[in-house]
């Protein structure tokens, strides 16, 4: 299978999340580490002793677990009905800072089990990201992925109202309040009418209505081009590129 053909079975034409699904991982071309397949197959492993939705009808969920977890998470989840919709926006590359590998791996082996869950063209969506994407120090030859996201990342509340969902559960672990970035984002959809609930993995037993602070900056003018200030934009798309060597010598005009 090539990555257009798998790219296609996580964003099938016509179903009704497939605009958004993020294409960058599944065009890296570059080898997949052995030790990989082993990270992924660990959280497949720990998404079966997680949580399991019940009872949550019109509502699109909001994986923001680490990447190989969430993406995980999300294949268990399709068999209750959700559509997994990976938005990883980030290269894999050498030493880099966001580890890809195993996601990558997910994203392969697991295309399968996402076309025997056979999902109706209209299923609700489960947006996948990796709460890990702002992770790591940068430093000199290291390859900074790091990543966010953007309300442009995402369907418009009026969109998902218009779906006929009436809520969002937000899932993450070891905290409650979204992330920054993602905030830009759920204050949007609260504010058009859409229920934010919150559900903490590590303590909650179910989830819990979530009101979402305005974040810095919302609205802002120009708030894309300061949020990605400091990021490596990848020419292929996505984030990604190599961090280079200080400029070495003495300096100054000759």
């Amino acid at each position: 299978m090539n990555a257009l053909e798998l790219f296609e079975l996580w964003a099938p034409e016509g179903a009704s999340w497939s605009l958004w699904a993020k294409p960058v991982l599944f065009a890296a071309e570059s080898p997949v580490p052995a030790s990989a397949r082993q990270d992924w197959l660990s959280a497949c492993i720990s998404a079966r002793r997680r949580w399991t939705p019940t009872n949550l009808t019109d509502t699109a969920l909001v994986l923001d677990l680490p990447g190989p977890l969430a993406l995980a998470l999300a294949l268990d989840w399709a068999t209750h009905g959700w559509r997994p919709v990976p938005l990883f926006n980030s290269c894999p590359g050498p030493g880099a800072l966001v580890d890809n590998e195993p996601i990558r791996v997910g994203l392969a082996e697991a295309a399968p089990q996402l076309g025997d869950a056979n999902l109706p063209a209209t299923a609700a969506p489960g947006f996948v990201l990796d709460s890990r994407r702002v992770d790591g120090a940068p430093a000199p030859q290291r390859f900074d992925n790091r990543w966010v996201v953007f309300p442009q990342d995402f369907p418009s509340g009026a969109r998902l109202l218009a779906s006929g969902l009436r809520r969002v559960l937000l899932v993450q672990e070891g905290r409650r309040e979204s992330r920054p970035d993602l905030a830009h984002v759920l204050l949007r959809w609260q504010r058009a009418g859409l229920e934010i609930l919150a559900l903490d993995l590590a303590g909650e037993a179910s989830p819990a209505p979530l009101a979402v602070p305005e974040p810095k900056r919302f609205r802002a003018f120009g708030y894309r081009a300061l949020i990605a200030l400091g990021l490596r934009k990848s020419s292929a798309g996505g984030f990604g590129g190599l961090i280079p060597m200080p400029h070495q010598g003495g300096g100054g005009f000759a």
